[in-house]
């Protein structure tokens, strides 16, 4: 029982380790696939899921985000959620209208992440570029659950899931070397994301 993540990269694995170098590949995958699990087990209580995940460059993102948001630029993080979920407080049920109960893992969605809006995005924070993809990954995951931040009180509920996420994986990842001031030691930071 866990939640699976199935990964996708799209802008190739040396435009990716160039990245989130001195990261390797595989330990960005690790990560990811626990920041993911975390927040589930966070927002929902579970983890019998499964999640895709995809990496991609501006050129995809920019497309993507013209058919399915209307808008004619990249953003970050875009979610595809296969659920309808309602959230109370800062927990996911499956809405009473989605009709879906199977057993086993639940497909949750897609989570795509523009690796180029990470890079722009992780330079004046000064954080490095494979914390930044591991916060959009918890926040994409968080929007394939019913999260949202279009009103203060939906907003701060989901930063608090956020920030509960990335301590765990602080404490729980001590072998990856975050730079100091990251963006795990900075109990107030404001996490800017275009969905």
């Amino acid at each position: 029982m866990g939640c699976e993540v199935t990964f996708h990269d799209h802008v190739g694995r040396d435009q990716l380790a160039a990245a989130i170098e001195p990261m390797r590949i595989d330990q960005l995958n690790e990560l990811l696939a626990s920041a993911i699990g975390e927040t589930v087990v966070a927002a929902l209580d579970r983890g019998a899921c499964e999640v895709e995940l995809t990496v991609c460059g501006d050129a995809e993102m920019e497309r993507l985000n013209f058919d399915h948001m209307g808008e004619r630029s990249p953003t970050d993080v875009l979610a595809f959620p296969l659920h309808e979920w309602s959230v109370d407080g800062r927990r996911s049920h499956l809405a009473d209208d989605d009709g879906v109960s199977p057993p086993g893992a639940t497909l949750l969605g897609d989570v795509v992440i523009d690796v180029d809006q990470a890079v722009r995005q992780a330079s004046p924070g000064g954080w490095s570029v494979a914390e930044e993809i591991v916060l959009l990954a918890i926040h994409g995951t968080l929007h394939l659950l019913g999260h949202d931040h279009a009103e203060m009180d939906e907003e701060e509920q989901m930063r608090g899931v956020e920030h509960e996420v990335l301590a765990t994986l602080h404490r729980r990842h001590r072998d990856v070397e975050w730079q100091p001031g990251s963006l795990f030691d900075r109990a107030g930071h404001a996490v800017t994301t275009g969905s």
